[in-house]
Order: structure tokens, then sequence, then C-alpha cells
């Protein structure tokens, strides 16, 4: 397509016409029969890539594919003016916006937002304010303060510092930074961060998951969901008001328990507005996982969650159809496995870079983002005679 932008600047150049509000990109055929209203994008880091020193160079054909996404929220997401307001941000041409970051108070300034973090829960970042990644130099990492997490802070405490938790760091996507929340727009005190495992779960159940992590399984395996009560109505009540919905990265299997195990009550009403259309739905990384059609493809958690916790389940959300994430793709690594794991379980693996994004608008969904293309295979697809023959390899003979 037409490639908006200044020359030499190829981060910020936009495929499609202006004033299109959208991207093009690599179709992908998820099998979603239509018609179908969801509004879903699973990236693999966010509204950009990763340059030096943490921080987040916000890729524009992304950030135009989010915003092409909230266009389409009805009117009364934004109150009695939607239809006004939705209409003065088509008549903006893309490529103005650029330079601003696309920053648009008026645009985003009155929707609800919840970022869903119970994948970062279980991160040695999160917790331990001795750790390098509490507090991102960028200004763009999450901690459980920044978070407003409600735990009580000793009840992690013993298992800091001694290597049983997670590595890596979350991103905070309220921060006001490019690329992210507050840097387009939203209004601070419409951005709400929630972990139902935080405002659920009592502490001994808190207590033994992180036991789980320290390789103790008979613990965590004797408790049950939580019961319901005035902080799982407030939880309720902040999924079904918000006009987008974020998943963030982390650790899929824990992510996966909560959604479909511990509360899945909580998240059936937010499957159905998705399938509505009247919330956005947004993953990035793990986040991107869960909400795809499984979220296996993975080796940096330990086996301990998917065992004891999901009984080897990998289901995700389904929210793309038969199309699952395997993000951060980069050279071959996962081409191999992925074909095979697809092929195995009847589903396409779509691998996604950092700099892109799987999005879904209704039945049709597509690659967005840097180049707007899916990880390259040896294998020509599902029918190839090459990989029928290695999936063959992978499955028992009959007895």
């Amino acid at each position: 397509g037409l490639l908006l932008g200044a020359a030499g600047a190829p981060e910020k150049n936009l495929r499609g016409a202006a004033g299109e509000g959208g991207v093009s990109g690599a179709a992908i055929d998820c099998k979603i029969a239509a018609p179908d209203k969801r509004l879903v994008m699973l990236t693999s880091s966010g509204l950009g890539t990763w340059g030096p020193n943490d921080t987040l160079v916000p890729n524009y054909n992304l950030t135009a594919a989010f915003r092409d996404l909230v266009l389409r929220l009805p009117d009364e997401a934004w109150g009695t003016a939607g239809a006004g307001k939705k209409q003065l941000a088509r008549t903006k041409d893309i490529a103005s916006l650029a330079p601003k970051d696309f920053r648009e108070p008026d645009l985003y300034g009155e929707l609800e937002v919840v970022i869903i973090e119970d994948t970062c829960f279980l991160k040695e970042s999160f917790w331990n304010e001795g750790d390098a990644h509490f507090d991102v130099a960028s200004g763009v990492g999450l901690n459980y303060k920044l978070a407003n997490m409600t735990t009580d802070v000793s009840v992690v405490r013993p298992f800091l510092g001694k290597g049983y938790l997670d590595g890596g760091w979350c991103v905070n996507w309220a921060a006001d930074r490019p690329g992210f929340l507050g840097g387009l727009g939203f209004n601070p005190e419409k951005v709400r961060h929630l972990s139902l495992w935080d405002v659920l779960a009592t502490e001994d159940f808190k207590t033994s998951i992180f036991e789980l992590e320290a390789g103790n399984y008979k613990v965590a395996s004797q408790n049950k969901a939580y019961s319901r009560n005035v902080l799982s109505d407030a939880a309720t009540q902040l999924l079904t008001s918000a006009d987008i919905i974020i998943v963030n990265g982390g650790n899929p299997d824990f992510g996966s328990f909560i959604l479909k195990r511990f509360a899945p009550d909580l998240m059936a009403p937010v499957l159905r507005r998705v399938a509505e259309g009247s919330v956005i739905f947004v993953g990035q990384s793990a986040g991107s996982m869960l909400g795809s059609a499984d979220s296996g493809l993975t080796f940096e958690s330990g086996p301990l969650m998917l065992r004891e916790l999901m009984k080897g389940e990998t289901r995700g959300l389904g929210l793309t159809g038969k199309c699952a994430v395997r993000p951060h793709d980069k050279g071959d690594t996962w081409d191999l496995a992925s074909a095979v794991y697809g092929a195995l379980k009847g589903l396409s693996v779509v691998r996604v870079s950092n700099g892109n994004a799987l999005r879904c608008i209704g039945a049709e969904c597509s690659i967005v983002g840097i180049t707007g293309l899916p990880g390259a295979s040896v294998f020509s697809g599902p029918e190839d005679p090459h990989l029928q023959r290695l999936s063959r390899a992978f499955v028992p003979p009959p007895i």
C-alpha cells in the first residue's frame, strides 16, 4: 500500500491512505464464522518495539491499527457525544497525527480501560524493591505499588531473592509515555489496574501459589476457588463497564489458571462483550497467547503451574478462532515446533514478531505492524506433505 511518513524513519511509515484509520497486512484465516463483531488485537510487544535502555519505540502502524479499533466501538462508549467524536476523529489525516505520537485526548479521554495484571503477579521485579527492574528508569515498568495491589508484601517477602519467582519485568500500559495509554491521551483516572488474584484469593491461597513456585506443588493443589463477595462484585463492575480490556504479559500458565479456572465466571461477561463488539480486547506477549486459541507454546515457565493448576490444559480464550499466537518470533526458532504443534492440535499457529500484532475485526484477521507479516516457515501450509510426515512421527502408533 501507500507509505506515509518521513523517509529514513520506517517505524513511522503508515500503510494505507491518509484518513483511512487502518493499516493493511497479511490476511490470516482464523476460521471465525461470519458475521462477527469482535475487536481483538494481540500484540507481541505492545504498540511498538523495544529500543535501548528499556524504552519503547512506538510503531505507528500498530498505533493506527489500535486507533481504528477504537473508532469501531459503539457510540455509547463516549456517552451522548460519541458519534460526533468519532466523526471528527475520522476526518483527521493519519500522517498528521504521527509527529504528535497519536496523542488524542479528545478521542481517548473518556474511555474506560481495565488492565488485567495477573500475569505479572509472580514476577520477582513486581515485588522486590531491590530488583533492578522494580523501578524501570525509562518510566514504563510496573510494580505492585503502581498497580495498586492490595496483597500485603509480607506474604511475598519469604520468597524474594531466592530464584523462585519469574524473571523479567512487566510494562505499565498506563504510563504517560509515547506508545502507552497515557501518551495517547487516555485519562489516568479511567485506566485501572486489576488483578483478580490480588483482590479475590485468600492469603493462604496466595502463599500456596508462591510455595508452588518454590517447588512445593502439594500445597496449591488442595485449594479451591474464591467465594463471591463485595470485591468480586466490584471486579465484575469494572470488567462490564470497560471499553478496552488489556491482558498484560508475564506468566501464561498462571494467567490461564486465573482466567479459566479461578475466576471464569468473571471472564464470561467479558467474552460475551467481545463477541458483541462492545469492548476491545488487547493482549501483550503472554496476554496475547491467552487471548488466542492456545497458550502452550512456551518454555520460559516451569512445568508445575501447567501440571498442577491447569492439569495440562493449554486452551486459550479463543478470541482469534483457530489461531494460536506465538509472540516474540525471531528467526526460525519456533518454526518447526509451531508447525507441528498446530498440526497435532488442529490449530493455525501465528508467529508474531515484536512490532507486529494479530488483529481481528469481526471474522477478518490480519497481521498489522512493522512488516504486516507472520513468521516465515519452511512449510507451505498445513497440507504440506513434509509437515504431515513430521507430525505423524509425534503420534504414538496404534497398539
